[in-house]
This record gives C-alpha cells, sequence and structure tokens, in this order.
C-alpha cells in the first residue's frame, strides 16, 4: 500500500493554523488578565470608598485630610501608629529630620480596612505582601497606594504657614475672579452640593518633570494625590490624546489609565463610575464649589493662588 507522506505546504498550512490558535489563545489569556485585574481593581476602590465613609463617620463626619504637615500634627497633636502600634513618623517628635509618612491620608484610612493593605497595594507591589515589617514599607505604603485622593479639594491640606502661626487649610479662604473668597474645600458630605459628581479616589501617578507622558504606562510610580486639571490659576495637566498628557509643573500626578480605556472613580456619594480624560478635565468634578465666575464656566473654573 502507498502512503502519501506531507507536502511542503500542507505542513506550512498545519504550523500557520497552530501559529494562529496559540496567537488567539495568547491573546485571550491576556484578556482574561486583564479583566482580572480590572475586577479586582473595582473591588478595592469600592473597598477603600467604603473604608472613607467609616471614616467620616468616625470623624464626625469630616472627611479625611490629604495631607497634613509636620508643623500642623503637632499643633493639632495628630498622632498615627501602624498595626503593630509603632507611632508613624513624623510622631512623636516631629522633627524635620523625620519622614513626614503620616502626612498623606494612607495611613489615616488603613484602620479602616481592618488594616488590610492588600486593598490599596499596586497589584505592581503585590510581592511585598504579607508586610511584616511596617516600618520598612510604611514610606512606601504612605506615598504609593494604588489609588490618589482628590484631596487639595476634599478633606484640604493641613499646613501652618510662615505668617499664620496656626494651622490652616489651603484655599479655604480662596479669592476668586469676582475678588469674592470662599471655602473651596469639601469637609463634610452634609455640605456638599453635588456628591454624585465629585472625585474621591481614582488610579494616579507621579510624573516628576513637566513634558508629555502616555499614562497607560506602568513606569510612573503611584502616587497617594490626583492633581486637578486647574490647580488654583495654574494649569497642570491637559489632554494630548486618550491615552496621552501633557503636564506643565514638576511632579504632577495625572490620572492613570489601567488596562482599559476609561478610569474607575469613587465619587462622594459612594459610587463608582468610568471616565474618559476628556470629561475628567472638568473643574466642577474636582471642586464642589465651583461656579460661573465672571462668565467662566465651571467646568472651567479657576482661583487666585495663596
Amino acid at each position: 500500500m502507498n502512503r502519501r507522506g506531507y507536502t511542503l505546504i500542507e505542513l506550512m498550512v498545519v504550523l500557520a493554523i497552530i501559529g494562529v490558535l496559540l496567537a488567539m489563545a495568547g491573546g485571550g489569556l491576556v484578556l482574561a488578565r486583564r479583566a482580572a485585574i480590572q475586577t479586582t481593581q473595582s473591588n478595592n476602590l469600592r473597598q477603600l470608598g467604603l473604608a472613607w465613609v467609616q471614616y467620616n463617620t468616625a470623624s464626625r463626619g469630616r472627611f479625611v485630610p490629604g495631607w497634613v504637615s509636620r508643623q500642623a500634627q503637632r499643633d493639632r497633636r495628630m498622632v498615627l501608629a501602624y498595626p503593630d502600634t509603632v507611632l508613624i513618623p513624623p510622631a512623636p517628635f516631629f522633627s524635620e529630620n523625620e519622614p513626614n509618612i503620616a502626612g498623606p491620608w494612607t495611613w489615616r484610612i488603613i484602620p479602616y480596612l481592618s488594616n488590610d493593605i492588600a486593598t490599596i497595594i499596586s497589584h505592581h507591589d503585590e510581592d511585598l505582601l504579607p508586610i511584616l515589617d511596617y516600618e520598612q514599607y510604611g514610606e512606601q505604603i504612605a506615598f504609593h497606594p494604588a489609588f490618589g485622593y482628590n484631596g487639595w479639594y476634599v478633606g484640604g491640606h493641613l499646613t501652618i504657614p510662615a505668617d499664620a502661626g496656626r494651622t490652616v487649610m489651603s484655599f479655604s479662604a480662596a479669592r476668586l475672579g469676582d475678588r469674592t473668597k470662599d471655602n473651596l474645600v469639601a469637609e463634610s458630605l452634609g455640605r456638599m452640593k453635588n456628591p454624585s459628581k465629585i472625585i474621591v479616589f481614582m488610579p494616579g501617578a507621579i510624573m516628576s518633570e513637566p513634558g508629555g507622558h502616555m499614562i497607560a504606562d506602568a513606569t510612573p510610580p503611584s502616587w497617594f494625590e490626583v492633581t486637578p486639571p486647574f490647580l488654583a490659576d495654574q494649569e497642570m495637566w491637559r489632554v494630548a490624546s486618550p491615552t496621552d498628557v501633557d503636564t506643565f509643573a514638576e511632579n504632577v500626578a495625572v490620572p492613570r489609565l489601567g488596562h482599559g480605556m476609561d478610569l474607575p472613580v469613587f465619587h462622594a456619594d459612594g459610587s463608582i463610575d468610568t471616565h474618559t480624560l476628556n470629561t475628567l478635565r472638568n473643574q466642577n468634578m474636582w471642586i464642589d464649589a465651583a461656579r460661573i465666575v465672571e462668565g467662566t464656566p465651571a467646568e472651567e473654573f479657576t482661583h487666585e493662588a495663596e
């Protein structure tokens, strides 16, 4: 019986088909991994938002501050401790030589996550888990969580300016274009006008230098705060393309795209939504007190720098 072998062309066709099938399988695995990361990110964002709400309830309705300087911590006697009860610097001496690990909001919220660090840690840093040495990784967790806070205009920055002598909140007496003054910081839910619109948390990354940046790039580190498009009267970032932004100052923390084209956002009313970069250019999503001033729409709201 004469057995016919495969021709070279037939072998090439078979190999091509196998290659296509492997590519499809690989693409499916990539998509599945992206979907898993997105699901985990959304779940963690929701848990963080619920912890934020619990903090607000425990603090008589006041939002967690976005940043507290060493001097303000000393003035307000704001002392924090890690889950192992070791005090978080700059406590107890509040020296300028100590890192201000208690400055960002992060360690203030973690107790309301049942000390579950995994909820707010970036998936790029999962090799740090479980955290056994809080002192070693405390600063990284404080400054580089997976989500950034709209801390300038929600919760606020507490500092003691050189000419004040007491703790003040940035932008709490901001001068507007019509020469009036207003508190632009949302300090509690009860006083907010548009909680369903206002950004609280989203993924963010810090860009150390001005210029063009691809925000889907995993290289820039995550940051504890996200900068609004305009901070006071200075433009901080602008959309260059669906995946790129231009920044106009040093150390600007911008929204970070994940594995999809939209960004997950936790709003002050407890809802989670996704937004495009262009949508996030609206200032009235960052500042609850934004309004029309001298004919300028609320979406383009700015105020004088302090």
